[in-house]
C-alpha cells in the first residue's frame, strides 16, 4: 500500500476513534499511535490484507459495513458501540506480525519473497484477546464483549459452536459483526501474490 494511502487511512481511523465518548479512549489512542504497529501492520500473513497498512484498512471497512447493518437490521447500537466493535475487533493483531522473507524457487533460482511471520507474545486467543486488550483501556458493554469475542464465527473450533450459537441468539450484533468481517475480507480487500509480483517485476526490468 502506498504511504499516502496508509496515512489517509490512519487519519480517518483516528478521527472516528477520537469521537468515541468513553473514559480511557484517549489512552487507547495514545497506545495505538506510540506503542503499536496498528497503522502499518498487515491483516494476515497469507490471506486477505497480507500487506503493509491492511489492518487499519480492514478495520475501517468492517466498521462501515457494520454501521450499515446496524441501521438495516435495527440493532439499536449506539454510534460509540458500532465504532468500538467495528474499528477495534481485530486489535488482537497489533504487534503480532513481523516482516520477514521466505525462499521460493522461481525460474530455477531461489529468491527471497516478502513474508510476515507471527510472533504472538500474548497467546490467549483471538476475539478474547481483543476484548482483554480493550478492557485494559476502556469499559465495554456485555454486547460489545460478546460480539468482539465471537466475531470469528464458524472459524472457531467446532467445540465452541454451541456457545457461539448462544451468544449470537442473545445478541444479533455478533452475527452482523462476523458477516461484516467476512464481506470486508472477501469482497473489498485483496491478497497479494508476492511470488507472482516478483516475476512480473523481473519481466518489466
Amino acid at each position: 500500500m502506498e504511504n499516502n494511502k496508509i496515512q489517509e487511512n490512519k487519519d480517518k481511523f483516528l478521527v472516528l476513534l477520537k469521537s468515541i465518548q468513553r473514559p480511557g479512549i484517549d489512552k487507547l489512542v495514545d497506545w495505538l499511535e506510540s506503542k503499536s504497529d496498528f497503522f502499518t501492520a498487515p491483516a494476515s500473513t497469507m490471506f486477505h490484507g497480507n500487506y503493509e497498512g491492511a489492518l487499519c484498512e480492514h478495520s475501517i471497512n468492517v466498521y462501515e459495513l457494520f454501521s450499515e447493518k446496524n441501521k438495516r437490521y435495527d440493532l439499536g447500537l449506539s454510534e460509540d458501540s458500532v465504532k468500538i466493535m467495528g474499528l477495534l475487533h481485530d486489535i488482537c493483531k497489533v504487534n503480532f506480525y513481523k516482516l520477514s522473507s521466505r525462499n521460493k524457487k522461481i525460474d530455477g533460482q531461489w529468491r527471497a519473497i516478502p513474508w510476515y511471520d507471527v510472533e504472538d507474545e500474548f497467546p490467549i486467543g483471538h476475539g478474547e484477546k481483543s476484548v482483554i486488550i480493550l478492557m485494559s483501556y476502556i469499559g465495554l458493554t456485555n454486547e460489545e464483549k460478546m460480539a468482539i469475542r465471537w466475531h470469528m464465527g464458524g472459524y472457531e473450533p467446532e467445540s465452541n459452536y454451541r456457545t457461539l450459537s448462544v451468544a449470537w441468539d442473545k445478541y444479533k450484533s455478533g452475527a452482523c459483526l462476523h458477516t461484516a468481517d467476512l464481506e470486508a475480507s472477501n469482497l473489498l480487500e485483496i491478497k497479494i501474490d508476492y511470488e507472482k509480483s516478483f516475476k512480473q517485476t523481473k519481466m518489466n526490468i
